[in-house]
């Protein structure tokens, strides 16, 4: 196992084909976890966390910072500051934190969740979980059957890809007659459809006829 701490200055941390421990405190900061499940903290500064091969840990900290799982189940942090954050093969559940951030399962069925800020979530292929968080974002769940998920006071947020009869969209906070009444009031702006399910939250669905929407789309 390697135990790699950095410091103030802007450094690289290479792991090794083992479990590793990587820190890069602050400074702009590169660190490689390789093989083995890894754990690695970005800390202060803008950072790139390279997770490889194995089921990692990541948090990119304090910093606009690049995070990338690599191949494995990982779990992904970008913590705070305006991230990019991809999940990279496999099973990833990605959160991007703070910031205007961008989220990318790439392949695998993914928990993805944008947090706080307006973020840019993307499934790509598997079967994922997508949550925009708090703020207007732009949601794209990709290839197979997707769950989007929304609770009160998310914001604006845009789906981009809604596949009608293949995902769904699931909602803590709304029940059965509140949706029917959404539906019902949902408007048409040229090929988007407008469903206001609160004064602080509303889903615009791209591509989407008015008459294709009802209540066997929603997880409630």
């Amino acid at each position: 196992m390697v135990r790699k701490i950095g410091t103030s200055l802007s450094e690289q941390l290479n792991g090794s084909r083992t479990n590793d421990f990587l820190n890069g405190m602050a400074g702009n900061d590169i660190l490689f976890g390789l093989a083995g499940n890894d754990t690695m903290y970005g800390g202060a500064g803008n950072d790139r966390l390279i997770g490889g091969d194995g089921q990692d840990t990541m948090n990119g900290g304090d910093g606009g910072d690049f995070l990338n799982g690599g191949n494995g189940n990982d779990d992904i942090e970008a913590s705070l500051g305006n991230d990019t954050a991809f999940g990279g093969n496999g099973d990833d559940d990605v959160e991007g934190g703070d910031g205007n951030d961008i989220v990318f399962g790439n392949s695998g069925n993914d928990e993805l969740d944008g947090d706080n800020g307006n973020d840019i979530v993307n499934g790509g292929t598997g079967r994922d979980s997508i949550d925009g968080g708090r703020g207007n974002d732009v949601l794209t769940g990709g290839a197979e059957a997707d769950v989007f998920e929304f609770e009160r006071g998310d914001g604006r947020d845009v789906i981009t890809d809604f596949q009608n009869g293949v995902d769904r969209i699931e909602l803590d906070d709304f029940n059965a007659v509140q949706v029917r009444a959404a539906i019902s009031l949902a408007q048409q702006v040229g090929d988007h459809l407008v469903l206001v399910l609160s004064s602080d939250t509303t889903i615009v669905m791209r591509d989407m006829d008015k008459a294709q929407l009802d209540i066997s789309d929603f997880l409630l």
